[in-house]
């Protein structure tokens, strides 16, 4: 003989079987919901993504000037003594280059603080700023990468959710149709 389970409540089972949950809305509803939680969260990262990528751009626009800057100023002999130059940022201040550098943790050689520096120095300088460039190119493409993934799901998201939409009103129109 089969004993009654503690606990059971008939009505839990008829409305998850007429795909309702207990909470009152209907597991298409609820997706629908998580998925729309998913796309703001897709959304913002994006979002989040993009600003970054905005700022390495500008930061990797000041370091080509920077480095060009540099190239200018280099003396052309081994003795001569010059000052490093400046550069117009991406918001329009004047920017020193030993001062920059030294900002955005890119090595530079000096004697006494001074922010001046002979051929050596300069090379130095540029092969330092060379190699920081490197490192943020590749910095963005892995980013850029990640993007296209972030990207790839929203639009996976979206599609779903259309999908879930569309089966939603075509079961609604051949629950109508039957009523006819």
């Amino acid at each position: 003989m089969i004993k009654a389970m503690s606990g059971y409540q008939t009505y839990a089972w008829a409305n998850s079987a007429g795909n309702v949950l207990p909470g009152g809305l209907s597991l298409g509803s609820i997706m629908t919901l998580v998925l729309m939680q998913r796309h703001d969260i897709y959304q913002n990262q994006i979002r989040s993504q993009t600003d970054d990528m905005q700022a390495r751009n500008n930061l990797l626009r000041e370091m080509n000037k920077a480095l060009a800057a540099l190239r200018t100023n280099r003396p052309t002999d081994g003795k001569s003594v010059r000052d490093y130059g400046s550069f117009v940022d991406s918001e329009g201040k004047t920017q020193d280059v030993f001062d920059w550098m030294q900002a955005n943790g890119i090595a530079m050689e000096s004697e006494n603080s001074d922010k001046k520096g002979v051929q050596s120095q300069f090379d130095a300088a540029i092969t330092n700023l060379k190699a920081a460039i490197d490192s943020d190119n590749s910095e963005g493409q892995v980013a850029l990468i990640f993007m296209q993934g972030l990207l790839d799901k929203l639009s996976q998201v979206a599609a779903l959710m259309s999908n879930l939409l569309a089966k939603d009103q075509k079961i609604k129109e051949i629950i109508i149709g039957n009523f006819r």
